[in-house]
């Protein structure tokens, strides 16, 4: 298992702040699936002593893994940039390599950071979830560092064991870290799921907390960022 020291899953597209090309697609795929790959091995409980300072056993003790990986992409000009890459993740689909693609707008960045931006989500053949976030440059977004886009944007997303688990996770860290923020919490969505994000003000990155109900292979998107 390893700690990832508290920082937020990455791929160098995001170094510059700016959505990859058409040419950039593949590299920028070869490096989601190796982020992927390294974040499922996390270690829960040592990540949020590392995020945030606090990891008490009543907390860590709701904690059943990594539910999925969700890594910014870069900010867009056109929403022809993110339709290109969902056409390519479509591609991989019809090659095996996915077994659901879905798509949508994100809840969190106009409510929070004052710009559109659009989701996919996928779920890998071999099983792992994978989201991936895109943000207009437009308004005071545009303004911010790229390391910082990143780090609000991408995230971890654990798994707890009951719809309870969230509420109780996220008032907990809210209250008793000066530094986090619980910025959105949805109970019951359409698929049953109940997740809420925590903001760490003084990093500026993000922690999910997420119920899932047991599922078959064809997968979600919760929709909620």
């Amino acid at each position: 298992m390893i700690s990832l020291a508290g920082g937020s899953p990455a791929i160098t597209a995001t170094r510059d702040g700016r959505f990859p090309g058409r040419s950039g697609f593949a590299p920028a795929w070869d490096e989601i699936l190796a982020t992927s790959a390294s974040w499922q091995q996390l270690d829960c409980g040592q990540y949020l002593t590392d995020w945030c300072g606090y990891a008490p056993d009543h907390v860590v003790e709701k904690f059943a893994g990594v539910n999925h990986v969700g890594i910014y992409m870069g900010d867009y000009d056109s929403d022809d940039e993110v339709f290109g890459w969902h056409a390519f993740l479509d591609e991989l689909r019809l090659s095996g390599r996915i077994a659901t693609v879905e798509m949508g707008p994100s809840y969190i960045s106009p409510r929070q950071y004052g710009t559109p931006g659009w989701w996919n989500s996928i779920v890998l053949s071999d099983g792992p979830t994978i989201e991936m976030f895109a943000c207009r440059r437009f308004g005071p977004w545009a303004d911010r560092p790229a390391g910082e886009k990143g780090r609000l944007m991408s995230h971890v997303a654990i798994d707890v064991h009951t719809p309870a688990d969230v509420r109780y996770v996220l008032e907990v860290l809210d209250r008793d870290v000066d530094d986090l923020e619980n910025i959105a919490y949805t109970e019951g969505d359409e698929l049953g799921h109940t997740y809420g994000h925590l903001r760490n003000n003084a990093s500026r990155s993000v922690l999910e907390i997420v119920y899932e109900a047991p599922r078959d292979k064809t997968g979600h998107g919760d929709g909620g960022h």
